[in-house]
């Protein structure tokens, strides 16, 4: 990733690593992106990458000073990105029959 970008309204689902931002992207908004199972559970203990030698969905490699932001995406994993608690408390609705 570059710098002034928006990233926005993606999925990254079932990759080695989802959404990585590297070290000298600046300026950019990650913003209303899902992604999740990255790696997928069938490649975690063989993708070498953090943390613990497996991908994660968010990975933020630049530096604070970089100012990319993130807002509302939604992940299980991140390094140096933020996802937020996910409710598990929805109940889904049924169709009518």
């Amino acid at each position: 990733m570059g710098s002034n970008n928006f990233v926005e309204a993606n999925s990254a689902i079932g990759n080695s690593n989802g959404i990585v931002i590297f070290p000298n992207a600046n300026f950019n908004q990650i913003r209303q992106n899902i992604a999740v199972g990255n790696p997928p559970i069938q490649q975690s203990t063989s993708v070498a990458s953090p943390p613990a030698g497996g991908g994660v969905d968010i990975w933020d490699q630049s530096a604070p000073s970089n100012n990319n932001t993130f807002l509302g995406n939604m992940c299980l994993t991140s390094v140096n990105a933020p996802c937020p608690t996910v409710a598990t408390g929805a109940v889904p609705r049924k169709p009518s029959s």
